[in-house]
């Protein structure tokens, strides 16, 4: 399922796609100190089938090697991923980091993408609290992180590691540098003087204990949109991971609700 590609000369990603032409087309992008497996393995296994699910680790997370880091390359592969796998009007969906860039995207084209949905993200982020998540993110994850399907660890390695061996590795190919770039990167970023340009479906999975992005950070985003809906759920930052289930089902009513208003 997972394969190396290149997106420019100097940059490569490793790509995991279910491959169903006939199924609408959501790209998913994972957030900081994650790769795109770790991030979304959950909701892949829950939604295989219902649409094609493809991820990817972005510059330098997992796989994802070469080039310079800053958000705006981050958005510009997202459309090179589409390219290459010839898609029509994607839905991206963006987790933390994945939400800011996939923000990015649809600025950048928004003509390009069917609709986005943004989970635990913002229009910035509060960046002491972002620095607490992700220096934390090890001890934390060992709780949450079960359940790894067997065809992932497969791609890693010939035998099949533990859960959370597996997961330690992904979270290890992430060097400290990166967390401090993207930690730099977010502090920087600030979405509120173009947003109410994106004239897309954007649907926001409201993680209602983020204390990375906060309720009213997550609230700012959503009035500043034209064309948005809200789906919350009773979780922190790290939804996805400790409480895979309920994420996963507000993913599959988010996404439902962005191809219903696509144009």
């Amino acid at each position: 399922m997972g394969s190396i590609v290149t997106l420019t000369d100097d940059v490569t990603t490793r790509l995991y796609d279910t491959g169903e032409d006939h199924l609408t087309p959501v790209v998913l992008l994972h957030g900081m100190a994650a790769t795109g497996m770790l991030n979304w393995y959950q909701t892949f296994q829950r939604l295989q089938g219902e649409y094609r699910l493809i991820t990817y680790d972005q510059r330098r997370h997992g796989m994802g090697d070469g080039g310079r880091f800053d958000f705006q390359s981050l958005s510009e592969d997202v459309l090179r991923v589409s390219d290459h796998l010839e898609l029509d009007a994607p839905v991206i969906g963006g987790y933390s980091m994945g939400g800011i860039v996939a923000q990015l995207a649809a600025r950048r084209d928004p003509s390009r993408l069917g609709g986005l949905v943004l989970a635990a993200t913002g229009t910035g982020a509060q960046r002491n609290a972002l620095e607490k998540i992700t220096l934390g993110s090890l001890t934390r994850s060992a709780p949450a992180l079960n359940a790894v399907p067997i065809e992932v660890a497969r791609e890693i390695d010939d035998e099949v590691p533990g859960a959370y061996t597996w997961a330690i590795r992904e979270l290890a190919s992430v060097p400290l540098a990166t967390h401090r770039t993207v930690i730099a990167e977010v502090a920087r970023f600030n979405s509120t003087s173009w947003l109410h340009e994106l004239d897309l479906p954007v649907a926001i999975i409201k993680t209602m204990r983020d204390i990375a992005f906060p309720r009213w950070i997550q609230d700012e985003m959503a009035d500043l949109l034209p064309h948005s809906a809200v789906f919350p759920i009773t979780a922190g930052h790290a939804a996805c991971a400790t409480h895979p289930g309920r994420f996963a089902r507000r993913m599959r009513t988010a996404i439902g609700w962005v191809v219903s208003n696509r144009q």
